[in-house]
């Protein structure tokens, strides 16, 4: 017992209360403002949680929770991509964490009472609303940034809204499962997403990005739907009547399946593959090719999303787009890259959160 309450004292209750004195007794830190870099283990921050009506749900088919805008705010400031993994079981994210297949476990006071308990080497960070951000001990430039950053989080204007937001949220300590919906229109989706060998989720994420579900929807520039298609787009496949919901859903994976074919993307990974796609989708088959041409000009690889995305923002200055290689010319880009970020950050989400 001695052993026990030692590695708490050390490992836990030192650096929760280090944490505690900075955000009481400093006033100047601003969250929104801190910004660090960090040399991860991994290219992302991988994240283990449960999930509930409280830190990690959806609304209105959205991902949406207290936990969920913490580690959003917390991935931004260190400028790294986020992955959040649900596991349900408290010793399955014991393990993850042990095991370095996490960063961050996120638990209860109960629950990390309880791994202390265990004597388990850990550095502990604890919340306003009774939960714990836990991170291995050996992990130590980890635990002083993440320490400096949410000492002065904690002050923001943000964390104030995020937790004003959810502690109006009832029956936080309900264990939600998963959702088994999204919207009036799952059958369809589900049916069409076969035609292209998606994942429904996937189609889904990107029907609520386009319309929100909304088959009424329609965009200043005409297209309309679920999927916002242009009416001249429709009809180039057969299809006239778009405001029907199955119509737009049947005329958009037909211009996905024609999308793919046009891509050529043999050589692609399936998650590249799948961005790719997504950004065609947005910006049109020519754009991206152009994309990926000017990629490979630029000693990338044509072929990695990520490495595409990396120089799409150069595309819009003159000196490279006036060459041979951008043959439509000037291309913000913006608009796309955050398109295939959001279409495919939700699904993440929805992986978590809903039934296949």
């Amino acid at each position: 017992m001695r052993t026990c309450k030692k590695y708490f004292l050390l490992l836990v209750a030192v650096p929760c209360f280090a944490v505690l004195f900075i955000v009481l007794g400093s006033g100047t830190g601003h969250g929104g403002q801190y910004r660090a870099r960090y040399s991860w283990e991994k290219d992302t921050l991988v994240c283990v949680m449960g999930n509930n009506f409280y830190d990690y749900y959806l609304y209105r088919s959205e991902p949406a929770g207290f936990q969920l805008e913490i580690i959003r705010a917390f991935a931004k400031a260190f400028r790294c991509p986020y992955r959040i993994d649900v596991l349900p079981s408290f010793e399955q994210r014991q393990e993850a964490l042990a095991g370095q297949q996490a960063d961050i476990m996120i638990c209860s006071r109960r629950e990390l009472r309880e791994y202390m308990l265990e004597e388990r080497a850990t550095a502990g960070f604890l919340l306003p609303d009774s939960s714990a951000w836990v991170v291995d001990a050996t992990r130590t430039e980890m635990i002083k940034l993440l320490g400096q950053w949410m000492s002065q989080f904690r002050q923001s204007k943000d964390f104030k809204a995020h937790r004003k937001k959810y502690y109006t949220v009832t029956s936080s300590n309900k264990e939600r499962t998963r959702y088994s919906s999204l919207s009036p229109y799952d059958t369809l989706i589900k049916k069409y997403a076969k035609k292209i060998h998606w994942d429904w989720r996937l189609l889904a994420s990107l029907i609520c990005q386009e319309s929100r579900f909304n088959p009424s929807s329609q965009s200043r520039r005409g297209a309309c739907g679920l999927m916002q298609l242009m009416p001249q787009t429709a009809e180039g496949f057969g299809i006239l009547d778009i405001e029907n919901p199955e119509s737009n859903l049947l005329a958009g994976v037909k211009y996905l399946q024609y999308v793919i074919k046009y891509l050529q993307l043999d050589e692609a990974s399936e998650t590249d593959r799948l961005k790719f796609i997504l950004a065609a989708y947005n910006a049109g088959i020519g754009r991206i090719r152009d994309c990926r041409a000017f990629a490979g000009s630029q000693g990338k690889d044509p072929d990695k999303w990520d490495e595409v995305a990396a120089v799409i923002p150069l595309m819009r200055h003159e000196t490279h787009y006036l060459g041979d290689v951008i043959q439509l010319g000037y291309f913000k880009g913006a608009e796309t890259l955050a398109y295939v970020h959001n279409v495919w950050e939700r699904y993440e989400h929805y992986l978590n959160l809903v039934e296949p």
